[in-house]
């Protein structure tokens, strides 16, 4: 078996690469009628053929501090989602079908127990260590 770091690792970069996928792509809420094909994402609607963008915050600002446990950016992650699903469950009022979460809300989810797994190979790998008696770098 694959020692705790390594596949810590591997599971880190594939989160990390799922829910920077999911924040950069405009695919989260997918509205499809006879009149209007719609599509936004976290920066930016299109609505049939034109697109308007949103104000955007600096990435340092967004990414400061989620280091300091092995658990953090899965549950930021989580709560970010999850206040995302309940604001546009309730705010959206059209007849249901018409709009739907997209392929990147779908990626952002699928991040979540990923950073999970990766904090909890972590955690792993700091036992392995204590127990042999060898201090973990970090």
């Amino acid at each position: 078996m694959a020692s705790p770091r390594i596949l810590s690792t591997i599971l880190a970069l594939l989160s990390l690469l799922l829910l920077l996928a999911s924040l950069g792509s405009d695919h989260w809420l997918v509205a499809n009628s006879r009149l209007i094909t719609s599509y936004s994402g976290l920066w930016k609607v299109c609505v049939n053929s034109g697109c308007w963008m949103f104000a955007s915050v600096p990435a340092w600002a967004t990414l400061r501090g989620v280091r300091a446990v092995p658990f953090a950016p899965g549950l930021c992650a989580m709560i970010a989602l999850g206040v995302y699903t309940g604001e546009f469950t309730g705010a959206v009022n059209v007849p249901p079908g018409q709009v739907t979460f997209g392929w990147s809300f779908g990626l952002g989810w699928a991040s979540f127990p990923l950073f999970l797994i990766t904090g909890e190979c972590n955690i792993g790998e700091c036992r392995k260590a204590a127990a042999s008696g060898v201090r973990s770098g970090g």
